[in-house]
């Protein structure tokens, strides 16, 4: 394999493995780089720093005069599995090297970025020996090349072919011969170990590797400065070879636990190892997904493809969202949920997720109760006894005598007529319902939800035979009661000291969580996301044979349809889960029903829209600044631009990176970011990188001078406006919509837009790089990705340089078969003024102390670097106890000696502390009158203020 050292080392991968919606694999593609021709590319990002990104697409044309990529060609070898959205990568190796492993691999972990004794399992090197399924990176002094080596376990009994080490990252072409070779030896004494290189394919969808071939055997003798054995192994790929899997493999059944360290791994295009090489860097260009594959014949004989890719954003776009709720119990896998939400005048109600019928009513046999569909939420405390995860109506139901026991009419909604009948797996499950009770206090219990079998001698919650009963009991708590077919029960009741559940009997909605597992013989109960467990029960409790399932009242098919402790008020959202959930899942639904997840983090927010989107793609998620959202609004709307609204409230970016993952980035990300990762021009002897072509814009494009930033949650505008831009050119208004529950943070946003768009500014509309024929580029744009600060220099004759400072919104990569290749970028201006919070003095209180005391122990302040001394000098005022009840000022006598890094500092006072404190308290210097806060100092501080001079 010949390298050309001016061009970097192309693959293109297509993954018929993955099948459609792979996410963004790391591994296991199909080589179709040599039929690349013609000319290709790939644009990524926005236009503006405004706008919303795009997906990320590619195009580019693949000879295809084999009809192999043709999916209609049934004597194909790909026929029947090619389809849309199967991932493809395109990357390149820099500097070029016939080594197609990554530099982690080939060097023993010398170099890829990994630190001595990490696991490399994320550096797609695997193992299936290993009890992390993986090895680790160990310094060796005695390293075949370098310092360092990849280090594996093999236990005892570990069978002939297991892989040691494996790795199925390179991608594969069919019909070509490779060569894979390592060093490899065995550092446990006393021991030997038979292995040997192999190589295998992948030739179906999803399924393990076959068809390996095998070099020779080698005994591998254990000694802490063993030497190092050469193994290689030679295979052609099969013409339907869809991966391949590489690795160092047990060529006989391990007699003793060892450990096996590799080093200077290779694997080549070729009949023979040559001699070891270091690769260069393999840089992603692009991850995404095939989105069509058009096939055509020139000439009615030369075939070709353009597959038309695009990333993960474009998948996301068509992902319809549903209401917070609805999508937090779909994230927890439902057996079924029944939202009984119908329109008024429904006698049936529909199960949300299709996977069962509507579920009818029932009579008892006592006569008949009212249930109405269509009610609307309402509770008795209109402002915290509703829930808001979810808007549409519920079910009312009036049976008559709540809550009195036996014998009377009633009505139930009845699952059994929709094929429910007790839960599908009895050993373990967990049931969810939302629920407010208006009837009078039960004299017996009013039950919510019920199952029963067949052989039910008497009424009552304490019948013979297995059920299930979720009750109000006469104290005003839940009641849970589950039952095995002999007889034996578990009583579970709600109590405030169980769990600190509230009463219920209070017209307010409340939800409940309950569910059994009886492996570990554990009841859980949930209520309003109080979370209570109880153990020590035994299978016998397991309700098996159950035959009922009913809503509003107990019903027991065993006794003819007789009906008692009636229920009387509203419910909705009956659920059922086919597993035992855990706080994770408790905690997010009951979040979801009673908020919409208000007062969660941006970065928190985007992962769970990504996770209800079922996004397959990896992501790289940043702590967003805005701590607190107000509740999730994305029911119907597309996963996109949900993300879009909370990239919005952040005021930060996201978009797919060219690895293809998901990425989220907080507005720290280009706050902080206040050097430049290089800097373009034509002073290459300063570092500087040459373009061929810069255009630049200074238009209104995003001027800005009337600005209203609206509270999504409340509907509240906050505005900012300057008269003087306003004059200069004439009123241009910017208006945008963040979800931030704090009034203060959306007032910073609309003085923050002001402050930036108020004034032009000059934006790079176009810089063309040409690495192609200026090598040294090369690095720099394969590691250029979106939101890259930057640097662009222009020198007119006799002038001044004019520097830009800006931020990269789009790549656009143009290449084609005559060796020619550029790079387009556009770039925003950063900010043109740094900016930060100027707070008091503040710490807080390290140990509870009583009045009357004389010096106190504060935790470390924001700089824990200069000396505490040198922050607070003595006569220095500091309120103790800020915001509390017990609130004082006291003036500082002394403060105690500190140097770099401590953690805790003693502070003598004047006179005794007349009040107690908490451990925890805020202790700060004193404020300005009217501010409560130390961390914002100036109340009235915005941006473009002067609030201080020097």
């Amino acid at each position: 394999m010949t390298v050309n050292p001016n061009w970097p080392l192309i693959e293109d991968g297509w993954a018929p493995y993955w099948n459609a919606n792979g996410g963004a694999p790391w591994d296991r593609f199909v080589e179709v780089t040599g039929r690349t021709m013609g000319t290709g590319g790939s644009q990524r990002g926005r236009q503006y720093e405004l706008d919303q990104v795009r997906s990320g697409e590619l195009s580019l044309t693949l000879a295809n005069t084999d009809g192999v990529l043709d999916p209609t060609n049934t004597s194909g070898p790909f026929y029947g599995h090619i389809a849309p959205y199967q991932p493809y990568r395109k990357r390149a190796m820099w500097p070029p090297s016939i080594n197609l492993l990554s530099q982690i691999m080939a060097t023993g972990g010398d170099l890829g970025g990994y630190a001595v004794g990490a696991n490399v399992y994320n550096a797609d090197i695997f193992s299936d020996t290993d009890p992390t399924f993986s090895g680790i990176i160990v310094a060796s002094a005695t390293a075949f090349q370098g310092s360092n080596v990849l280090q594996f376990s093999v236990p005892s009994g570990s069978a002939a072919n297991a892989r040691i080490c494996r790795t199925m990252e390179p991608a594969v072409l069919p019909g070509q011969t490779y060569t894979m070779q390592m060093r490899i030896r065995n550092v446990t004494p006393s021991t030997t170990l038979q292995v040997k290189a192999g190589i295998g394919w992948y030739v179906a969808p999803l399924a393990p590797a076959a068809s390996f071939t095998y070099g020779s055997t080698v005994t591998l003798t254990g000694s802490a400065t063993a030497a190092w054995t050469l193994i290689t192994v030679t295979a052609t790929a099969p013409a339907g070879a869809m991966a391949i899997d590489i690795d160092a493999v047990v060529a006989a059944t391990a007699g003793a636990t060892c450990s096996i360290q590799i080093d200077a791994w290779q694997h080549e295009k070729g009949s023979s190892a040559s001699a070891w090489t270091q690769p260069g860097v393999w840089y992603p260009m692009y991850e995404g997904f095939v989105e069509r594959w058009t096939p055509t014949w020139k000439y009615g004989t030369y075939g070709t493809v353009s597959p038309t890719a695009v990333d993960a954003f474009a998948l996301l776009s068509q992902v319809k969202l549903d209401d917070p709720l609805t999508e937090a119990i779909n994230a927890a896998s439902p057996r079924f949920a029944y939202r009984l939400d119908d329109p008024a005048g429904s006698t049936t109600f529909t199960e949300a997720f299709g996977a069962y019928n509507a579920a009818g009513i029932a009579r008892s046999k006592y006569g008949p109760g009212v249930i109405a569909a269509g009610t609307q939420i309402t509770a008795t405390d209109p402002v915290n006894g509703i829930f808001t995860g979810s808007s549409g109506t519920v079910t009312t139901f009036t049976n008559p005598s709540p809550g009195q026991g036996g014998g009377f009419a009633s009505s139930v909604i009845d699952l059994a007529t929709a094929g429910i009948t007790g839960p599908t797996n009895p050993a373990a499950w967990t049931r969810c319902v939302a629920f407010k009770y208006t009837g009078p206090t039960p004299t017996d219990a009013a039950c919510i939800w019920s199952s029963m079998d067949r052989q039910h001698a008497a009424t009552g919650l304490f019948a013979t035979g297995a059920r299930i009963f979720l009750s109000i009991f006469p104290d005003g708590h839940l009641h849970l009661v589950i039952g095995g077919p002999t007889g034996s029960f578990g009583n579970v009741t709600f109590t405030a000291n169980n769990g600190s559940f509230p009463n219920v009997l209070d017209g307010n909605w409340h939800l409940a969580i309950f569910g059994w597992n009886q492996t570990a013989g554990e009841v859980r109960t949930s209520l309003d996301g109080n979370n209570w467990f109880f153990t020590g029960f035994t299978s016998a409790i397991t309700p098996t044979g159950l035959v009922s399932d009913s809503l509003g009242a107990w019903y027991d098919i065993g006794l003819g349809g007789a009906a008692g402790d009636n229920w009387q008020g509203d419910i909705a959202f009956a659920c059922e889960f086919g597993s035992y959930l855990f706080n994770n899942n408790t905690d997010a639904i009951y979040a979801a029903w009673k908020n919409s997840f208000t007062g969660e983090s941006t970065d928190a927010r985007y992962s769970r829209i990504l996770q209800y989107a079922g996004s397959t793609a990896l992501s790289n998620i940043q702590t967003g600044l805005t701590t607190s959202m107000g509740p999730a609004a994305f029911g119907g709307q597309d996963a996109l631009t949900a993300l879009q609204a909370v990239v919005d409230t952040e005021n930060g970016e996201h978009f797919v990176g060219t690895n293809g993952r998901v990425n989220f980035r907080s507005r720290a990300a280009r706050y902080n970011a206040l050097t430049p990762a290089y800097t373009f021009g034509e002073n290459v002897a300063a570092g500087e990188f040459p373009y061929e072509d810069c255009q630049l814009d200074y238009d209104p494009t995003h001027l800005a001078n009337q600005v209203t930033v609206t509270q999504s949650g409340t509907g509240q505008t906050f505005a900012a406006q300057d008269a003087t831009s306003i004059q200069a050119y004439f009123p241009r208004t910017l208006t945008r919509s963040i979800n931030s529950s704090s009034a203060a943070e959306c007032q910073d946003a609309a003085d923050y837009l002001l402050s930036r768009y108020k004034q032009p500014s000059t934006r790079v509309s176009s810089l063309k790089l040409h690495p192609s024929a200026y090598p040294a580029l090369w690095p720099v744009v394969l590691g250029l990705e979106l939101g890259t600060r930057v640097r662009v220099m222009r020198r007119p004759p006799n002038l001044n340089a004019i520097q830009i400072e800006c931020f990269v919104e789009s790549i656009k990569i143009d290449w084609d078969d005559n060796g020619e290749a550029t790079a387009t970028l556009q770039c925003s201006p950063a900010d043109t003024t740094p900016y930060g919070i100027f707070a008091a003095w503040h710490t807080t209180l390290k140990t509870t102390v009583s009045s009357g005391v004389t010096s106190i122990t504060i935790n470390n302040s924001q700089d824990n670097t200069n000396p505490l001394a040198a922050q607070l000098a003595a006569g220095t005022q500091i309120v103790l106890g800020q915001n509390t009840a017990n609130q004082e000022t006291v003036t500082i006598s002394a403060v105690g000696a500190t140097s770099a890094g401590w953690t805790s500092a003693v502070l003598t006072l004047t006179a005794a502390t007349t009040k107690a404190h908490t451990a925890g308290d805020l202790i700060n210097e004193v404020l300005p009158a009217g501010t409560t806060d130390p961390t914002t100092w100036d109340a009235v501080a915005a941006l473009d203020a002067v609030a201080f001079a020097y």
